[in-house]
């Protein structure tokens, strides 16, 4: 038993050594030195990159920095975000479908006013209904006041 744990911790702790960057810089001797820390002040060559191990990055002073990397957002950030795409798509498809209601609206209204324009200058008779409920017939000063403003309307509305 004691065999068996001491294997699994030697592969673990193995596996953790192999993982690591190595380096690689020479002294002002000549000398050659690996490690897998580099020093601060010689030029350093990777020769093995480790795949959980940052490279330092480096200022232009030669001293090491604190990676500059930006951390990712948080899952809450995230709902966050998805929240207001989601709030942002809802209100920008009400808007597409009022904008689609009032459209069609106007198109309706702009054809029974050319309808009606096209009725008034036919020339045959017309009549409305008066406050008592009664047929009234237009006359020719009724009906060019009526054609005028149906005109207008087309004009303003129908485009």
């Amino acid at each position: 038993m004691f065999r068996n744990f001491f294997l699994v911790l030697l592969i673990c702790a193995g596996q953790t050594a192999f993982a690591q960057s190595i380096y690689s810089w020479k002294d002002a001797s000549g000398r050659v030195f690996y490690s897998d820390m580099p020093p601060p002040d010689a030029k350093v060559r990777t020769l093995r990159q480790g795949p959980l191990a940052p490279k330092p990055a480096r200022s232009t002073d030669g001293t090491d920095t604190p990676s500059a990397t930006p951390a990712a957002p948080s899952l809450a950030e995230q709902e966050l975000a998805f929240r207001k795409r989601r709030a942002e798509a809802a209100e920008a498809e009400d808007k597409a479908r009022k904008d689609k209601a009032n459209d069609e609206m106007r198109q309706r209204e702009c054809a029974d006013n050319r309808n009606q324009l096209l009725a008034l200058e036919s020339g045959q008779r017309m009549n409305r209904i008066n406050e008592n409920g009664e047929r009234v017939f237009l006359d020719d000063n009724e009906r060019s006041a009526a054609i005028d403003n149906l005109r207008r309307a087309i004009e303003r509305n129908c485009k």
